[in-house]
């Protein structure tokens, strides 16, 4: 597999990339760290991309636990792909793999003006190329699906509708979407609805909650098809498309720059573009 290739696809699996230079071996600097012989020490040079809570250790000491099977030397430099461990008095990541600094895709080599924007733009890149369909637009109602409607009507309960109703039943909603611009995929009409867990369980926490009034970018996934929870839809009412992702839905403000990601994407329509 060609480096660049190979450092793309340990991007999209590590929160945290940085170039840093190691300090010292099965060591740690954070109190508590089981330290074995892939336990370093590193000090971190430049942060490439980041979460907000790592997104200021540049030029700090922070422990790495090393993932994959190459070995570190004091004093080398490299790009470590990573994600957030244990935090506290210090804090330590878990490195998925590193590439030696000299080696690492130009890209990669140097870190961005804003780290934690070159992670939000990441990881909306990774949501536009995963959905279906993708639209702008403003949610104009949200309401729960007529089988369960119907179902308490007749004093049914949802159990004999759906099946056995779990501790991580989803309380599916329907938003009702008016469709300003089609960006990606096919979608003729002037709606879209779209089914989400309303729930607030650990399982939905982080899916999306719409509201009416809200306004942005929507990355829509077929309702008979795709991630956990689809297959579990309602037989009836279940939604053009669903949406189970915190990113499946980006306000028009939102910092992960996803208007210039439609804009340079070969899959936006041309008359795709949206004047918010």
């Amino acid at each position: 597999m060609p480096a660049s290739s190979n450092a793309e696809a340990l991007a999209q699996q590590a929160r945290f990339i940085f170039k840093g230079t190691v300090q010292k071996l099965k060591a740690a600097n954070m109190p508590g760290v089981p330290v074995n012989d892939r336990t370093a020490v590193v000090r971190v040079e430049e942060i490439i991309h980041a979460p907000e809570a790592l997104s200021h250790y540049a030029g700090q000491e922070i422990t790495v636990q090393l993932g994959g099977r190459k070995k570190v030397k004091k004093g080398q430099q490299a790009v470590f792909y990573t994600n957030g461990w244990l935090f506290g008095d210090g804090v330590a990541v878990q490195s998925i793999d590193h590439e030696d600094a000299g080696k690492a895709p130009a890209a990669f080599a140097m870190a961005g003006d804003d780290p934690v924007k070159s992670l939000a733009a990441r990881e909306a890149q990774a949501q536009l190329n995963g959905a279906d369909v993708v639209v702008s637009g403003r949610v104009t109602s949200v309401r729960m699906p007529t089988d369960i409607v119907a179902a308490r009507a007749l004093g049914v309960t949802e159990s004999t509708t759906i099946g056995r109703i779990s501790e991580h039943d989803p309380d599916w909603r329907i938003a009702e979407i008016q469709v300003d611009a089609v960006h990606k995929g096919d979608h003729k009409e002037k709606t879209a609805t779209v089914r989400f867990p309303s729930s607030q369980d650990v399982m939905w926490h982080d899916a999306p909650k719409f509201q009416p009034g809200q306004e942005g970018f929507f990355m829509l996934h077929k309702a008979d098809e795709g991630a956990a929870g689809v297959r579990a839809a309602l037989v009836e009412d279940k939604g053009d498309f669903v949406a189970l992702h915190s990113g499946d839905f980006q306000p028009f403000d939102h910092p992960s720059g996803i208007r210039e990601l439609l804009a340079s994407s070969p899959d936006t329509p041309s008359s795709g573009a949206n004047d918010h």
